[in-house]
């Protein structure tokens, strides 16, 4: 958690009465060995241990009661952490397999249940239907998982948590329909569980992605916005700032770079680099091509060079190459034309070697661009011929493939334009946000 329990928690902690949302986040703030809160807390039980000594057996059974089943839950807790790690290391190793039929672990508890959601989040770029198979064993582990060790409302709040994260696989595997129910049953459950904040923010984040998934923008800034005050609320500016860089994200693909770029100056001095290292990449990332779909190259320029202490050497290697790439544009669009061949040739070759056949093929048009400008029109039409063959090996849908031919047909035929070939890259750029752009060609 980002805060302290208070005072009055840590007592309702001692008493047992703490509700399921809290006491689990209570007793994880504890278990991270936060010197303060322990203090407190034993400061606490101190006083009530003095104060016991003028109440009746009974009360004071009571008060005993119920700091032996906190202490209980807290080691519990604790068992269930490092048994977590340890399946998620199978996980890794060798998805569900490894851990039901080659360690034959039973699909409960827990430990088990927190590593099925770590590790589908994890996997969630490379596999999206591992993310799916593990979300949905989750599902199958918090139908199994005990009342008496989490309360009633806490334990609909584990469910809820698991079929909010079984939504989200779905929509990350592109099963909107069945993402839309699994959202359903998660909102059902949450309404009849603790109310916790941290539970309620995580679904309406994920509601978010799923709506902006369908471009229902309307709806996902809703939920973007509601997710934003929560963490506020809570103290947590880091978490705040990352709901702001969703929403600038979702107003970009809206078509609407002016407003992102607004929001996103908003969430990024929020944003905890140590924290969330990545999250910072992509925040940069996202603010430089919002700059450049403004048409604000200089400003893009200099902001780049700006970021680059905060970016440091944690940049992999993928993303320093669509930093290279971003940086070729930029170099374009500033008719900068042997920095921006540099960069592309630079970020042409990186993806091919990693494999990312579109966005290759599509620096490789950018290359392309910059020779025909530079009047290379034999080199351009070589370039052109690779990159079209590249589209029709990856596969790309009907608009597109329409829009590469008129491309190919005009360079065989030698009546490429700077014009058609510009018109092309743009349209290609923006079917990676809006999936049902329409081209329209121009010649001169």
């Amino acid at each position: 958690m980002r805060g302290h329990p208070t005072t009055a928690e840590l007592e309702e902690f001692l008493h047992g009465i703490l509700p399921g949302g809290r006491m689990r986040v209570v007793v994880s703030h504890l278990l991270l060995g936060c010197h303060a809160c322990n203090a407190q807390l034993r400061k606490r039980h101190d006083l009530l241990t003095a104060r016991d000594r003028s109440l009746s057996d009974v009360e004071d059974a009571a008060y005993s009661a119920a700091l032996d089943r906190s202490v209980k839950k807290a080691r519990y807790i604790d068992r269930e952490v490092n048994r977590a790690r340890q399946i998620e290391s199978l996980l890794a190793e060798g998805g569900l397999k490894a851990v039901v039929q080659d360690a034959d672990l039973p699909l409960s508890g827990l430990g088990m249940y927190r590593a099925l959601l770590s590790r589908s989040w994890a996997v969630r770029h490379e596999d999206p239907c591992e993310m799916v198979r593990l979300a949905d064993a989750a599902v199958e582990v918090a139908g199994r998982l005990e009342a008496k060790l989490f309360g009633a409302q806490g334990l609909i709040d584990l469910q809820a948590r698991a079929w909010g994260e079984l939504a989200n696989a779905f929509r990350v595997a592109d099963d909107l329909a069945e993402a839309d129910r699994a959202f359903g049953t998660a909102f059902e459950l949450f309404q009849k569980g603790s109310g916790d904040p941290y539970l309620k923010v995580r679904l309406y984040e994920l509601q978010a992605s799923f709506l902006g998934t369908r471009r229902d923008f309307a709806l996902a800034f809703a939920s973007l916005d509601v997710a934003y005050k929560i963490y506020v609320e809570l103290g947590d500016s880091h978490l705040a700032g990352r709901s702001l860089l969703i929403k600038a994200i979702y107003q970009y693909y809206q078509g609407s770079p002016e407003e992102a770029l607004k929001t996103s100056k908003i969430g990024m001095p929020l944003i905890d680099s140590i924290r969330e290292p990545d999250l910072v990449f992509q925040a940069v990332h996202n603010e430089l091509t919002f700059l450049v779909a403004c048409g604000k190259f200089k400003e893009a320029r200099r902001a780049l060079f700006d970021h680059q202490p905060r970016l440091g050497r944690r940049v992999d290697k993928v993303n320093r190459l669509k930093l290279r790439w971003l940086q070729g544009q930029i170099s374009a669009a500033l008719l900068e034309l042997e920095s921006a061949e540099e960069a592309f040739l630079e970020a042409k070759d990186g993806f091919d070697s990693a494999g990312l056949g579109f966005a290759g093929a599509l620096t490789t048009l950018d290359l392309a661009l910059v020779w025909l400008r530079q009047g290379k029109y034999s080199d351009t039409e070589i370039l052109v011929a690779e990159a079209v063959e590249v589209f029709f090996a990856i596969g790309v849908r009907r608009e597109a493939v329409s829009a590469i031919m008129i491309l190919k047909d005009a360079f065989e035929k030698r009546h490429g334009t700077v014009a058609l070939l510009e018109s092309v890259v743009e349209f290609l750029r923006h079917t990676q946000v809006d999936p049902e752009a329409s081209f329209t060609p121009r010649f001169e």
